[in-house]
């Protein structure tokens, strides 16, 4: 397979499954090992490009709530803006501080397994407990933090960013649509971040731009099915539950077995 068809289809799963609730890192991962590609050409350097693409996607999504809230910033008026900033808190601190280890240790696919089916049990009990009688212009700092530490926990490969916020806010009795945008929110300063962070970090910049056209197909289409996505979701939410993802996840857990079996993964 060419170099360029790797980024194409590594481009492809990054944005259809960054914002589904399936986990991005647990299909790169996968696809990564299955295709059996290059580590030094598409490794961690290579996903950053990726969720920098995902992160334009949502961006311009919501570029109109965005500007809202910079509108907010200049007018004195803090709420909002000060929930987004107090609920990306805790996902950074938890990249900062345990990201090198959940790298170096939890990448395998049997943790990619036990991150499907936990979260999957999360996404059930969420919609079982689910009120959704809460708005986003009701959430408080608290449900923001709490919201915030679900997305920490998204560090962990299967579990998925969105799923677990979205969870976290149903839980909290936010509507299911307004939980999910809620979720981008706190998902884009949190993808912008490890991007950037990557790239001021000499060695994997130095990688990361050895070979621009490679960059360029995966960005551009992680850009554009990310943005499929994350209007899939925002429409397919308001009237329907998590649930409907649950299935996918355990038959992939399922998958992934039988893949460590027969040895189509390594261990």
């Amino acid at each position: 397979m060419s170099d360029s068809a790797a980024a194409a289809i590594l481009g492809l799963v990054q944005g259809l499954t960054e914002f589904l609730p399936v986990s991005s890192t647990a299909h790169l991962i996968l696809v990564t090992d299955v295709l059996k590609l290059d580590p030094a050409k598409f490794g961690l350097s290579f996903d950053v490009a990726l969720h920098l693409g995902t992160a334009l996607a949502v961006l311009l999504y919501f570029a109109t709530t965005w500007w809202s809230l910079l509108r907010d910033l200049l007018r004195g008026r803090w709420r909002m803006p000060m929930l987004v900033i107090v609920g990306t808190i805790p996902a950074a601190v938890a990249g900062f501080l345990l990201e090198s280890t959940v790298e170096r240790t939890l990448r395998s696919p049997i943790y990619i397994v036990a991150g499907l089916i936990i979260g999957s049990l999360i996404f059930m009990a969420a919609e079982r407990v689910a009120r959704q009688r809460r708005t986003i212009g009701d959430l408080w700092l608290v449900d923001a933090i709490y919201m915030g530490a679900a997305q920490a926990i998204a560090l962990l490969p299967g579990i998925s960013r969105s799923g677990i916020t979205i969870s976290a806010g149903l839980t909290r009795d936010l509507r299911r649509d307004e939980a999910t945008r809620f979720s981008f929110l706190l998902a884009t300063p949190v993808i912008l971040g490890a991007g950037l962070k990557t790239l001021l970090d000499a060695r994997k910049a130095e990688a990361l731009f050895k070979d621009p056209g490679i960059l360029a197909i995966g960005f551009g289409i992680s850009f554009i099915s990310g943005l499929l996505a994350v209007a899939f979701m925002v429409r397919f939410l308001r009237t329907n539950s998590l649930n409907w993802f649950v299935a996918y996840r355990l038959i992939l857990a399922v998958a992934i077995v039988i893949g460590l079996t027969v040895g189509v993964l390594s261990p």
